[in-house]
């Protein structure tokens, strides 16, 4: 097995982790808990997730050079999901970018990418999507305390 397949299998492994925890963090939520705001300038569970999964999408889709249409701000604006149609979407990007990431050609990871004013190596920008779901998924765990503390 070659380096970058062990580094892409462990990308893979780490999204499913990540997924796993996700699906286990909504399961039973109610829906006014999953959209409860803990301030202004926070934001809900399900737009964390939503984003998270947006970000997971577009991002293993950038590292494998394939050119996808994102509204970023789309995911800010959710509200009303439910924790099997949060599921169902976790379920859905999940298998989208296991196939983003096995379209990974052998030996591409270190091939330069710009998005913005960011150029940096597809492992880069994987590593980066990787990080950011971990930030999200902690947030979001963060959140279901909060819900539940004033819920007491």
């Amino acid at each position: 097995m070659s380096d970058d397949r062990i580094v892409l299998d462990a990308v893979r492994e780490h999204f499913h982790g990540v997924h796993a925890s996700l699906k286990a963090l909504v399961a039973g939520m109610p829906v006014e808990d999953l959209d409860w705001r803990p301030g202004p300038e926070t934001n809900s569970i399900s737009v964390l997730v939503t984003h998270l999964l947006d970000s997971e999408r577009f991002l293993t889709a950038f590292a494998a050079g394939i050119d996808i249409v994102r509204d970023r701000e789309a995911a800010f604006a959710v509200r009303g999901l439910s924790a099997a149609e949060l599921a169902a979407a976790i379920d859905e990007i999940e298998a989208v970018a296991d196939r983003h990431v096995e379209a990974i050609a052998p030996g591409a990871l270190d091939r330069l990418l710009t998005r913005g004013t960011r150029t940096a190596s597809a492992a880069w920008w994987l590593l980066h999507a990787m990080g950011h779901a971990r930030e999200h998924l902690g947030q979001a765990e963060l959140t279901k305390q909060l819900a539940a503390a004033r819920a007491r």
